[in-house]
């Protein structure tokens, strides 16, 4: 995802109107009215903050008969999003992921598509009761992977401090730390890439490299 399509989440989801009706419309579908009395703001600013995650592909609305007179506009959750932002002393990092893929699954993760096939031909209280046991192994798995993605963050931390102070001990100047420190963090960095993330021309990206090239810092 770009940096554009970055900054663009990070707009939509600053809000925290637009962060609770996203919540809400995870659920299940609503209609205007349903959310305005639901987060306790007027229609017409539900509505209008509606719009704006409509026009970016985050909710999807349609007509919907309505037995006391005209159609009712009707609104769904439509994208999946996961958004990290790292920050620290020594980290800067942000990434989006959009439209989760279950193509890949690991196998033991299939199995979990196997128990929701599986509940479907259990009467009601048998599937909720299989169905809560995988959500519940589902949340302990995704606590684990937040909790090993921490301890490999506070480890990209400590790498960058040694990446400044080997830097600043070979006496580098401002341009080449930054250069280092990108082609350190992007395996298949490109000269045009480089330029266009540390906002400089190919020439001088080149000169930089070779500077660092020189006293074997980089390769």
């Amino acid at each position: 995802m770009s940096i554009d399509e970055v900054d663009k989440l990070f707009y939509l989801l600053e809000n925290p109107t637009r962060r609770r009706i996203l919540q809400l419309l995870s659920v299940e579908r609503q209609y205007p009215l349903q959310l305005s009395r639901e987060i306790d703001v007027t229609q017409q600013a539900v509505v209008k903050h509606l719009r704006i995650l409509e026009q970016h592909g985050l909710v999807k609305s349609r007509d919907e008969p309505s037995s006391r007179g005209p159609n009712r506009r009707v609104y769904a959750a439509s994208r999946e999003v996961s958004l990290h932002i790292d920050i620290g002393p020594s980290t800067y990092k942000q990434k989006a992921e959009t439209d989760f893929d279950i193509s890949s699954l690991s196998e033991q993760n299939r199995r979990v598509l196997d128990a929701v096939a599986e509940s479907r031909h259990m009467d009601s209280k048998a599937r909720m009761d299989l169905l809560s046991r995988v959500s519940e192994d589902l949340r302990k798995s995704i606590n684990d992977v937040e909790d090993e993605r921490r301890s490999l963050m506070a480890l990209v931390g400590e790498l960058n401090r040694e990446i400044s102070s080997t830097a600043q001990s070979a006496d580098c100047t401002y341009e080449e730390r930054r250069l280092l420190h990108h082609i350190l963090h992007n395996k298949d960095y490109t000269i045009e890439g480089a330029a266009a993330s540390l906002g400089l021309r190919e020439a001088e990206i080149r000169l930089i490299l070779e500077s660092l090239q020189n006293r074997g810092l980089t390769r």
